[in-house]
């Protein structure tokens, strides 16, 4: 009968695992984006979205539990509790996205990059930012024109990378509660300015050692 089926070993015993977890969730939480193999960014993810929660709650016993979890406390401590249980107050849960990489060049391991959704440099509202905005300067109309044609589900999704990208539209504007206006304001703010090196930095967890 097989065992300890519900959860990947990734090779490791069971302290060296949660040690390399600990370190990893420790690094999200630091950076709000990592780049690591793509079977670690799955069994990191369900750690992170339960910090996530205890940063949520803000007791006390919430506190001594992500203290004997994390490492690094005078940065993590503070940001679980500050920033990122303000950003994620009003979502019932899936604080992380899993991008997909494709195959690292040497061993041939699938990578991928996860990251705290919502955040300053979310790759994904990034995509979707550019996707209006390459819309708009081929003439396809205004911004607020191609966002409500989109909601109101009455025109293509054509100039977007895929439906999916469409369809996280009404996610965006829910999750950070903006208007049309505030949706708008973001896409010029991109295309006038790219985005800041800080913004666009991915650390890679893969170069350190568990």
């Amino acid at each position: 009968m097989h065992h300890g089926k519900h959860f990947r070993r990734l090779n490791r015993t069971m302290s060296h695992r949660k040690s390399m977890l600990r370190n990893l969730v420790t690094q999200l939480i630091q950076h709000d984006r990592i780049k690591t193999t793509l079977p670690k960014a799955q069994e990191l993810k369900a750690l992170a979205d339960q910090m996530i929660t205890l940063g949520k709650r803000g007791d006390l016993h919430a506190k001594v539990q992500a203290a004997a979890f994390l490492r690094e406390h005078p940065t993590t401590l503070p940001k679980l509790f500050g920033p990122l249980a303000e950003r994620f107050r009003n979502r019932k849960g899936g604080y992380t996205r899993i991008h997909k990489l494709g195959n690292r060049f040497g061993d041939n391991a699938p990578v991928a990059v996860i990251e705290l959704i919502d955040g300053p440099g979310d790759l994904k509202n990034q995509m979707l930012f550019k996707a209006l905005a390459r819309q708009e300067q081929e003439k396809a109309g205004s911004i607020k024109e191609i966002v409500q044609a989109n909601l109101e589900k009455t025109k293509t999704t054509a100039g977007f990378k895929s439906k999916a990208l469409a369809r996280h539209i009404p996610k965006v504007l829910s999750s950070n509660q903006w208007e049309l206006s505030d949706l708008e304001a973001k896409v010029r703010e991109l295309a006038i300015s790219s985005r800041s090196a800080k913004d666009g930095k991915i650390f890679d967890a893969t170069s350190t050692k568990a």
